[in-house]
């Protein structure tokens, strides 16, 4: 395989002239290694993504590869449980725990696969380091049409925080919206989707989307003193079949190893960021094993 071709332009200023001069240098290609993702919590089996760095030759069944490995979880240092092979409903792989985890525990993931190197990492579950409110400002809720025909309500909400730490401020929120389905608010099926918000924009600088439907909150959103987030949620629905009941608030307390993620994830594009600054915290290979801590609140929606 030809290596890869870099260009570096060095730079050499003088008082009265430049010089530049362009240096091509080969680079080795780098072997696959094996991706490995997981975000766990107390409560739940451990659930870890795994995939490849880079694509293998064309015609290569990955799947079928990822099928034939060994994936252990260790507690502590001591053997936990061997992970089964299991599938989402969209065919995406990952590899599950028995047993449930606790927190304070630190938790070491292997994987072992043929033709790859053995990758592994760890982290632990986080205590709630904060109590956390949540309020609606009832008297302020609208309600407005769009032209698609979907009523939107937007909910004023404020998350407050007490008890904050004066380090270590790792935490991530998201909201759902819970709805009745059918002709009345008593009757027909509950669904739960995600709501969107509104904020101002010191706030929307300093919270970032995350793949999981959560907003990563930067550590130096706390730095002036606040202790609230105040957001404005959208709950899109259709009025002849559709009832908004509850807003429900998803709290986490995230480890440094999710966080450091993240972060690093939210800000790749970014004009101030180092393309391969992405956090990882898996030795022989790639990817980010982390812990964090839940909390649940949830508020009635005016009818």
């Amino acid at each position: 395989m030809i290596g890869k071709k870099v260009g570096l332009l060095l730079f050499t200023a003088f008082a009265w002239s430049a010089c530049i001069q362009l240096v091509e240098v080969d680079l080795p290609p780098e072997t696959p290694k094996l991706v490995l993702v997981s975000h766990f919590t107390e409560g739940e089996p451990i659930r870890v993504r795994i995939t490849l760095s880079q694509p293998l030759n064309a015609g290569v069944n990955v799947n079928e590869i990822l099928r034939h490995g060994d994936v252990t979880l260790a507690a502590d240092g001591i053997f936990f449980n061997r992970l089964a092979l299991d599938s989402t409903a969209g065919g995406y792989l990952f590899w599950r725990s028995r047993d449930l985890l606790k927190a304070g525990v630190r938790y070491s993931v292997t994987a072992r696969f043929p033709g790859f190197d053995t990758a592994q990492g760890s982290d632990t579950i986080p205590s709630p380091v904060v109590t956390v409110g949540l309020r609606i400002k009832g008297d302020s809720i609208r309600v407005l049409k769009d032209s698609a025909g979907l009523w939107i309500m937007r909910v004023p909400v404020q998350i407050h925080v007490t008890n904050l730490p004066k380090e270590h401020r790792y935490f991530a929120f998201g909201l759902q919206y819970e709805l009745r389905k059918g002709p009345s608010s008593g009757s027909g099926a509950v669904e739960l989707r995600p709501a969107s918000f509104l904020a101002n924009g010191r706030t929307l600088a300093l919270t970032y989307g995350t793949p999981e439907n959560l907003f990563l909150i930067n550590e130096n959103y706390w730095n002036d003193g606040n202790t609230s987030v105040e957001v404005e949620a959208l709950l899109p629905y259709m009025p002849a079949e559709e009832h908004p009941t509850q807003l429900h608030l998803e709290w986490r307390t995230l480890s440094t190893a999710y966080y450091r993620y993240h972060l690093s994830l939210a800000t790749q594009g970014s004009p101030l960021s180092d393309p391969d600054a992405l956090f990882n915290n898996v030795e022989g290979g790639y990817g980010n094993i982390s812990g964090f801590a839940r909390q649940r609140k949830s508020v009635s929606l005016p009818q």
